[in-house]
């Protein structure tokens, strides 16, 4: 795969990209970039969140990106503290 086409697969999953120019220099000088994904879970999570992210993992890794998935859910016992109510 070449340099353009791996920087179009990872710049079509990022939401906000504020220099293309430094994204396209990390992809030039590392091999396997690590890329994050977090997200909190907030009560039951919808099948098109899991199906989006499934997408962009997978687009990521086959960019040969390394992919760490982040998630929070020790905000959930805190928001039920604060009256949030999970199913």
């Amino acid at each position: 795969m070449n340099m353009e086409e791996k920087f179009r697969i990872v710049r079509s999953v990022g939401e906000e990209c504020i220099q293309e120019k430094e994204l396209l220099n990390l992809l030039t000088k590392k091999p396997q970039p690590i890329c994050y994904d977090g997200f909190e879970p907030s009560g039951i999570m919808h099948i098109a969140q899991g199906v989006m992210k499934t997408i962009n993992v997978n687009k990521l890794t086959f960019a040969g990106c390394k992919v760490k998935i982040w998630i929070t859910d020790w905000f959930c016992p805190i928001e039920q503290q604060n009256g949030w109510r999970f199913r």
